[in-house]
């Protein structure tokens, strides 16, 4: 039995996947919100993006570093985005209208920590 491998379109947002690295611009965004052309994380799925018509939630990478518990740090990662990845600032962008660039995939073990950062923040704001 012969099986093919089929390139995915990564610059097609049906395909993009929980855990890829892109870069898009966050504008227009208001105070300390994250703006500009920048990566992000996909924490969507493509079942859903392809339900919400391109609607995929991303959260903003920065190029500053900090210790806040909210974030997930890059740098000692082997991939090409450095920085932070700011857990605080879930945002959902219609991907069918705004220019984008798949960049990479992120490791595991940077999804698992914001896995755990994201489960911490919303599983107090359940409890209170």
């Amino acid at each position: 039995m012969v099986s093919i491998m089929m390139e995915i379109d990564k610059n097609n947002y049906k395909n993009l996947e929980f855990g890829d690295i892109i870069k898009i611009n966050f504008s227009s965004s208001k105070g300390h919100e994250q703006k500009s052309y920048r990566p992000g994380l996909v924490i969507s799925d493509p079942v859903t993006q392809k339900a919400l018509n391109g609607l995929v939630t991303i959260v903003p990478i920065t190029n500053s570093i900090s210790t806040f518990f909210t974030r997930v740090n890059l740098d000692k990662y082997n991939i090409r985005t450095k920085g932070d990845i700011l857990m605080d600032q879930i945002k959902v962008l219609d991907l069918s209208e705004r220019e984008y660039e798949y960049i990479e995939k992120a490791p595991k073990d940077v999804l698992s920590k914001c896995n755990i950062i994201f489960n911490a923040i919303y599983e107090k704001l359940l409890n209170s």
